[in-house]
C-alpha cells in the first residue's frame, strides 16, 4: 500500500516512521528544506522537497496510485486544499489535519464539497481522550473489538489493588476471560508471562470479555473515586474542547487562562455555571494554593508549551491535587513524565495516529489500536481458511508466529473467548493480535495468508 504525508513537522514525522516500519510505501512531501533532509536520514521513505498543495507536484509524484495521503502541515487552509486536490487526482482515501474548532464543528460540509474523507483534528481527539479518562477514572484507554463482546481497557495499577505487587499468574487465572496482554513500566514496554510480578504505577492492558472486565478493573485498580471537581490549565482548543465535554457530566471545572482578554472571551462562551474561568498563571504555586486546587480532584494542563504542562502538573500534586494529566508534544519527553508522578501523558501524534492507523487498516482488519507510542498494536481481522495454522493447539501455534505476538481472542460466530494453550483457531474464526509493532505484519500475513 502506498500511502503520501504531506507536512513533515511532529505528526507527519511520526506516521512516516510508524508506516514505514510496517512495510508501506511512503513518500513524504516537505516544503523546508533542512527538515526534507532531516526526514530522508531518519525514515526509510521517498521525501521530496515540494509544495504539496500544487496539483502539478501531486500529479507527477503519482498520487493518483495513493491508497492513502494525509496532509497534516501546520496550517488548516493548506492541508483541505492539499487533500481535496489529491482526492480529485485519483487518491483513494485522503486525510486533513485540522485545528481550528470552525472547521471540526462543519467538518461534514467540508468534507461533503470538498470530496475529503476525513478531517482529523489533534486536540480534539486528546481532549476526547483526557474527558473519557474523567468521566470513567482510571481508564488510560479503552477500545472495542468482537463487535463489542470484547473490551480492551488500559489501566494504572493503584498500590492498593489487589494485584499490586503479586506475580501475574495469582491475579488473572486461566478461564477468567481476561488477558493481561502489554504491561509498560518506566518507560518499558512488554508482553509478560505468568511470572511477572505487577507493581504499583505499572500501565496494564486488559483485554477480555465484557462481563469480566469490571472484576478485573478492580484488581488492577482498587476503587476509584468518580470525579467531580477538575483544574484545566489554558484556555487553548484542548483545554476548551475538555471544558465544554464535561459542562454536564462534572459538578464544577476550574479553567486557567493567563491571558486576561482571552479568558474574558472563554468565560462568556460557556452556557453553564459549571465551568469557570480564572484569570492567573497555574505554572505559579501561588496561584493554585490561592484557587484551592488541592480541593479537586484532577488537574489537567493541555497548553503548547511542554515544560510548563509538566511543571504545572508537579506543581499541582504538591499542592495536594490527587490525579494529574498532562498533553505533551515533545516524544522526548513522554518517559519523563510517568517518572514525575504525572498519572496520564497524552500525546496529539499519537491519537492522530492512531486514527489514521484504523482508516489505513479498514481493506485488512476489522479494528485496531496502538499502545505505547505506537510500540505495540492490538488487531481484529479474519482468519484465512488457508492458515496454516488452522487445526492446532495454540501453544505449538505461537511457535510460527512472529516473536513478541499473541493470540489474545478468538472469535467464533456469535462468541469470543480469551484461549489457553490448548484451544485452536478453526476455519471461519476471527482472532485479536496483539504485538509488537515490527512483528505485527508477519503476525497478519500467517494468519490471514498475506
Amino acid at each position: 500500500m502506498h500511502v503520501f504525508i504531506m507536512g513533515g513537522g511532529r505528526v507527519g514525522f511520526y506516521l512516516a516512521k510508524l508506516f514505514a516500519g510496517e512495510d508501506y510505501e511512503i513518500t513524504v512531501i516537505e516544503r523546508d528544506q533542512d527538515r526534507q533532509k532531516q526526514i530522508d536520514e531518519d525514515v526509510n521513505a521517498r521525501v521530496v522537497c515540494a509544495n504539496g498543495v500544487s496539483p502539478f507536484t501531486l500529479q507527477e509524484l503519482g498520487v493518483d496510485a495513493a491508497d492513502l495521503f494525509v496532509a497534516c502541515s501546520g496550517s488548516d487552509e493548506t492541508n483541505l486544499i492539499a487533500a481535496a486536490a489529491a482526492k480529485a487526482l485519483g487518491a483513494s482515501k485522503v486525510v486533513a489535519r485540522v485545528e481550528h474548532i470552525m472547521f471540526m464543528e462543519a467538518n461534514y460540509l467540508y468534507e461533503g464539497f470538498l470530496g475529503v474523507d476525513f478531517m482529523l483534528s489533534p486536540d480534539a481527539l486528546v481532549a476526547q481522550e483526557i474527558a473519557n479518562y474523567i468521566i470513567y477514572p482510571g481508564v488510560l484507554a479503552a477500545e472495542e473489538f468482537a463487535r463489542g463482546r470484547i473490551q480492551l481497557r488500559q489501566v494504572q495499577v493503584s498500590s492498593h489493588a489487589r494485584a499490586a505487587n503479586q506475580l501475574l499468574r495469582e491475579i488473572v487465572l486461566p478461564g477468567s476471560g481476561v488477558l493481561a496482554g502489554v504491561v509498560e513500566r518506566d518507560g518499558k514496554t512488554q508482553i509478560p508471562h505468568g511470572d511477572f510480578r505487577i507493581l504499583p504505577g505499572d500501565k496494564v492492558t486488559l483485554l477480555g470479555k465484557r462481563n469480566d472486565m469490571i472484576e478485573a478493573l478492580h484488581d488492577f485498580q482498587g476503587e476509584e473515586p468518580r470525579v467531580q471537581h477538575v483544574a484545566v490549565m489554558g484556555g487553548g482548543v484542548i483545554g476548551q474542547w475538555i471544558a465544554q465535554s464535561l459542562e454536564d457530566k462534572v459538578y464544577s471545572v476550574k479553567l486557567f487562562e493567563r491571558n486576561e482578554k482571552k479568558g474574558q472571551e472563554l468565560a462568556a462562551g460557556f452556557e453553564k455555571n459549571t465551568v469557570s474561568v480564572v484569570h492567573r498563571d497555574a505554572t505559579l504555586r501561588d496561584s493554585l494554593e490561592q484557587e484551592q486546587v488541592n480541593t479537586y480532584d484532577i488537574f489537567i494542563a493541555t497548553t503548547e508549551d511542554d515544560e510548563r504542562n509538566i511543571v504545572a502538573s508537579v506543581l499541582a500534586r504538591e499542592v495536594g491535587v490527587k490525579m494529574t494529566a498532562t498533553v505533551i508534544h515533545q516524544p522526548d519527553f513522554a518517559p519523563l513524565v510517568s517518572k514525575l508522578g504525572i498519572d496520564m501523558a497524552v500525546t496529539p501524534r499519537v491519537a492522530v495516529a492512531n486514527s489514521i492507523l484504523k482508516i489505513l487498516r479498514q481493506q485488512t482488519v476489522t479494528a485496531s489500536t496502538i499502545l505505547s507510542e505506537g510500540e505495540v498494536e492490538v488487531l481484529e481481522f479474519d482468519v484465512s481458511p488457508v492458515c496454516a495454522g488452522l487445526g492446532l493447539p495454540l501453544h505449538q501455534m505461537s511457535r510460527q508466529l512472529p516473536r513478541h505476538a499473541i493470540i489474545a481472542t478468538i472469535i467464533r460466530g456469535d462468541s469470543a473467548f480469551v484461549p489457553g494453550g490448548n484451544d485452536t483457531i478453526e476455519k471461519g474464526d476471527a482472532v485479536v493480535v496483539i504485538a509488537f509493532a515490527e512483528s505485527c505484519e508477519d503476525a497478519r500475513r500467517y494468519l490471514q495468508g498475506g
